[in-house]
């Protein structure tokens, strides 16, 4: 007997979101919103206090391995100052645009206030030291301190001297470099498992909120989710997609999208991991007549490899012209799958 299909990741995140509701309304009009305070959010909190737990070991870990994998500090540098740059640019006009609609939002009375409820403290930004203070502050004076207090700036300085350090130490070095390794594995399953319990969260979370605001809160969340689609801006993000050579998916599990098959209309070849949707509609381009690149293992090494394949293909023109062809004719309308839904019945069929 065929084992039945698991539902995705997305989907039941979605469940627990109608669920939330609908129990917390339940817990609203009983009058019982105490008791999602006491016994229903606490749940959400180890979520969320499970999530922090592994920022700090993900980067730090993520960000060695990945630096030994290239195994040359030429190449650190010259991809680690092009992805630093693009990251605060990208992150300085996110948080510009993201700033400038939450302002006038919430100026405008209509995000929801959930302070009290959350028994949140009122923010105090600190006062600016200036440039060279902060510059000073971003490498750490003791590194278990930079780990307890999560500091990501220093995290990410921590990470690059240790990497480069086992990069220089060669052969000397192997045993910290099949540790660092074997580790990651190690943590990408914890990762995975903390990920698999985000439906838990989202109904506990949204429970004790509908509980405790209210049905009225539900409009104020829904112009929340307006705001941040205002902030989105759809037509940019084609042109995106049509100015790029390559879309880069490397992801854990399932929740791939639509984005492989948009990238795909507009030439832009994939570069993604072998899993769940996204194994079904990319096939590798080195093993002959496919629309994208792939790797099988969630490492740092088998990324990188699956870079340099794309790069090299794109190094020669005549073969990077017919693969972009070949990409932008991939049709995965339902006139392809109810062809394959018609033939899958008929070859039942013809079983009786």
């Amino acid at each position: 007997m065929e084992k039945k299909k698991k539902l995705s990741l997305p989907v039941q995140i979605f469940i627990a979101l109608v669920l939330g509701i609908v129990v917390g309304l339940m817990f609203y009009f009983t009058g019982a919103a105490g008791f999602t305070t006491s016994y229903i959010k606490p749940f959400g909190d180890i979520f969320v206090n499970l999530l922090k737990f592994i920022v700090v070991p993900v980067v730090l870990l993520s960000m060695i391995d990945g630096i030994i994998s290239m195994g040359d500090m030429k190449k650190v540098g010259a991809v680690g100052w092009k992805t630093i740059l693009y990251f605060m640019v990208t992150t300085a006009v996110a948080c510009v645009i993201g700033l400038v609609l939450a302002t006038v939002f919430n100026n405008a009375g209509l995000f929801p206030n959930l302070s009290e409820a959350a028994q949140a403290a009122e923010y105090e930004a600190k006062e600016y030291a200036g440039f060279m203070a902060t510059l000073v502050a971003i490498f750490p004076t003791n590194m278990w301190k930079a780990f307890t207090e999560a500091n990501m700036l220093q995290v990410i300085v921590i990470a690059l001297l240790f990497g480069g350090s086992i990069l220089a130490a060669g052969e000397k070095s192997k045993l910290v470099r099949d540790m660092v390794t074997s580790a990651y594995a190690v943590v990408e399953r914890l990762m995975e498992f903390i990920i698999s319990l985000s439906p838990i969260g989202v109904f506990t979370y949204m429970t004790w909120v509908v509980a405790t605001q209210g049905a009225e809160i539900l409009g104020s969340l829904a112009l929340v989710i307006l705001c941040a689609y205002i902030g989105y801006d759809e037509a940019l993000s084609h042109r995106v997609y049509a100015g790029s050579d390559f879309l880069l998916m490397p992801s854990s599990f399932e929740p791939c999208g639509l984005s492989q098959m948009i990238a795909m209309r507009y030439g832009t070849l994939p570069i993604v991991r072998e899993t769940g949707g996204l194994r079904d509609s990319i096939h590798d381009s080195t093993m002959g007549d496919g629309n994208g690149f792939t790797f099988a293992g969630y490492s740092a090494h088998e990324l990188y490899e699956a870079c340099c394949h794309a790069q090299d293909a794109y190094n020669d023109k005549q073969n990077w012209h017919n693969l972009v062809r070949h990409c932008m004719e991939c049709d995965f309308s339902w006139d392809v799958s109810a062809k394959s839904y018609e033939g899958l019945y008929n070859e039942t069929a013809n079983l009786w």
